[in-house]
């Protein structure tokens, strides 16, 4: 049963078959019988000098063949450098040296070109995954080209055509192949079949008539009519309407030793089409090129074109197939159109040709590494410094944060409300002089606790201290949130944080998990609410919820320091009245509002109520041992504050630290594991 093609054609082989030309300068194809008839072909290249036998690990040439690249399994010439063979060992460790570093490349920050680095990250790991690793790690497996091209092409009407039975779904639906399909003999499928080769598509095996998979999903058929030691991959459409299906194909030409590029006459000039080859031939992958659907009449001024236009994208020298208007039988291609390309994928099987393709697309992908991967390390370089500007930016706000605090403390802010008055109650009463001097006890000594006025004035200073304390930390979280929000790459990690979006790029970080953890607060008991991605954000910009206790306790520590302090100094033993003793806890507290009022106006005014503890704690230590232990007590004072916004800072470095952010170390890894891999080759 015959039917018409809608643009199927008929294989031109060599033009000297009829003596007729395929356009200027077309060279007939030595080793390759024209079917009867008389067929066209389109410009093949010269052939290449063949090896007398294949090493099991295929020769690696430095620098590509060709024009970056060359041409398929027939070759394009001499390569730029002598091939010299290598140990596949070494070669597979330092591709796992470099991997490593790859991996480690996070790139969580928004920033200029991100989203192109953090594709081209995807895509070089894919490269050493699907490709590299298991080709190096099983070099005798069958060859996989992968026949790729626009839409209405008829890529699947080819693959069945020469395999000889219907194994891909063919139609006019756009995009027409929603799941690949993996044509190879019954011997070759177990290799495939194995998560050695695209460990994460997964994938099952046809059975019965051809029918398309789920998308993502790669489709196995095993078929007595595939040449053993080939497969062939019919693959999405370059040009589908559907983002997934392209970005589906493109995984798969990263994973193939052989690329069979076909399009069509109406489609040939499409940029997508030329975006590809481009890429092909800048990968240099092994490339034969199929231009189908050609009307005879037009045949000649056609293949002039693609051919001028492929010499000006150095791309004149690959393999090339033509393929005529034509009638369809069952579905298929007449024995004639697809014999020739059917040939070659064969002969690219054999030792000789298996090794110029396996040495040529590797290789081909190796060389683009040197420039690739440092390309790479520079965006880490850039998330690097990212992180540190935003670091830098938390830092600057709590160093604000700090002055207010160094100054509030010393210019006599504190002796305001609750502690002036409290002062002036101690002090205005006469019961500060009764406090700091009792006549000493006769006999045992007997302790005695403070007097209930020095006592209220305490705990005023360290409420006032507390206080200070909160409300600064807050304003220096709003200020941190706020600084954030002016940079590209502090919003969009608030902005995840919000939206409880851990990111692609934060690669299963514990971040959401740790979050109570990372704003200061105690781990959720089991079955109890935890906050939302609103809530934590929202927290981000307030103090943690236990600083009040953190503070309580720091202010608390810090006075019972100054009570050591002063009991260390043993004014008693100083007084020259031994009978006086002195109340350690009162004399604390004054040097603790001596400190407040340190740098106060009226500090030195004598008839002032500020100028009291100076004039008092001067004369009972002296003006030098005064200075050393009110510098000792205030810096004890600073430190703990400073301990403080060290933690509510840690908040804003946890979350950079679940993004994994990466250091400049990581770039430094890139560079010396792509330097690795060069000296290896």
């Amino acid at each position: 049963m015959t039917e018409r093609a809608m643009t199927e054609g008929q294989s031109v082989t060599a033009a000297a078959a009829r003596g007729q030309g395929a356009g200027s300068g077309v060279p007939a194809v030595p080793g390759l019988a024209a079917p009867a008839g008389g067929d066209h072909r389109i410009a093949p290249p010269p052939p290449a000098p063949s090896s007398a036998a294949a090493p099991r690990v295929p020769a690696m040439p430095r620098g590509g063949t060709g024009p970056r690249g060359g041409s398929g399994p027939r070759g394009s010439g001499p390569p730029a450098e002598p091939s010299v063979r290598v140990n596949a060992k070494l070669i597979e460790s330092a591709i796992l040296a470099l991997r490593k570093p790859i991996v480690a490349a996070q790139l969580p920050l928004e920033a200029p070109g991100v989203e192109e680095a953090r594709a081209e990250r995807r895509k070089l790991l894919g490269q050493i995954d699907d490709y590299l690793l298991p080709r190096l790690r099983e070099s005798g497996s069958p060859v996989l080209v992968a026949l790729v091209g626009s839409t209405g092409a008829g890529k699947s009407t080819l693959v069945n055509s020469i395999v000889g039975v219907q194994v891909s779904m063919t139609g006019i639906r756009r995009p027409t192949t929603n799941s690949p399909v993996l044509a190879c003999h019954p011997d070759d499928v177990a290799w495939f079949a194995e998560n050695v080769f695209l460990p994460t598509v997964p994938r099952v095996r046809q059975e019965g008539l051809a029918r398309s998979g789920r998308d993502g999903l790669l489709v196995l058929a095993a078929n007595e009519g595939m040449p053993k030691g080939v497969a062939l991959l019919d693959t999405p459409d370059i040009d589908s309407v559907v983002a997934e299906h392209r970005d589906f194909a493109h995984q798969f030409l990263d994973a193939s030793d052989l690329w069979l590029f076909m399009t069509s006459a109406s489609r040939y000039a499409d940029a997508a089409v030329w975006d590809l080859l481009q890429h092909a031939r800048d990968r240099g992958a092994a490339l034969g090129i199929v231009l189908s659907r050609v009307n005879e009449a037009s045949a000649a001024e056609l293949i002039d074109h693609f051919g001028a236009m492929l010499e000006a994208n150095g791309l004149s020298r690959n393999q090339r197939f033509l393929i005529l208007e034509t009638v369809l039988t069952d579905g298929k291609l007449p024995p004639e159109a697809s014999g020739p390309i059917r040939q070659w994928l064969t002969e690219a099987a054999q030792s000789d040709r298996r090794v110029a393709v396996l040495s040529q697309t590797m290789s081909g992908v190796l060389d683009t590494f040197p420039t690739r991967v440092p390309a790479l390390a520079a965006q880490v370089e850039a998330q690097a410094a990212l992180r540190n500007e935003l670091i830098g930016a938390v830092a600057a706000a709590y160093r604000v944060a700090f002055t207010e605090i160094e100054t509030s403390t010393a210019d006599g802010s504190l002796m305001r409300g609750e502690v002036l008055a409290r002062w002036q109650d101690f002090a205005g009463t006469g019961e500060l002089l009764r406090a700091l001097q009792a006549r000493r006890a006769v006999g045992r000594a007997r302790r005695r606790r403070g007097p209930a006025r020095a006592q209220t004035l305490r705990a005023a200073v360290r409420t006032a201290l507390e206080s200070l304390l909160i409300s600064v930390a807050d304003r220096a979280a709003e200020d941190s949130v706020s600084r954030w929000r002016n940079l590209p790459a502090g919003a969009a990690l608030l902005d995840q944080l919000a939206a409880g979006d851990d990111g692609d790029a934060w690669g299963g970080s514990q971040f959401a998990a740790d979050a109570g953890l990372i704003f200061g607060l105690e781990p959720a008991e089991a079955g109890a609410p935890k906050d939302t991605p609103e809530q934590a954000a929202a927290a981000l910009g307030r103090a943690s919820a236990d600083l009040p206790t953190r503070a309580a306790r720091t202010v608390s520590s810090w006075q019972d320091q100054v009570l050591r302090m002063v009991r260390a100094e043993n004014v008693t033993k100083r007084s020259i009245a031994r009978l006086v003793n002195f109340d350690d806890e009162s004399l604390a507290t004054v040097l603790m509002i001596g400190l407040l009022v340190q740098k106060a106006p009226g500090a030195d005014d004598e008839e002032s109520m500020i100028g009291i503890p100076q004039r008092l704690l001067t004369s009972l230590f002296g003006a030098g041992p005064l200075r050393d232990l009110a510098k000792r007590a205030r810096a004890d004072l600073l430190d703990r504050i400073s301990l403080i916004f060290d933690e509510e800072m840690l908040r804003f470095s946890e979350i950079i630290s679940g993004a994994e952010v990466p250091d400049a170390g990581a770039a430094l890894q890139l560079y010396q594991a792509t330097y690795a891999l060069e000296v290896t080759r």
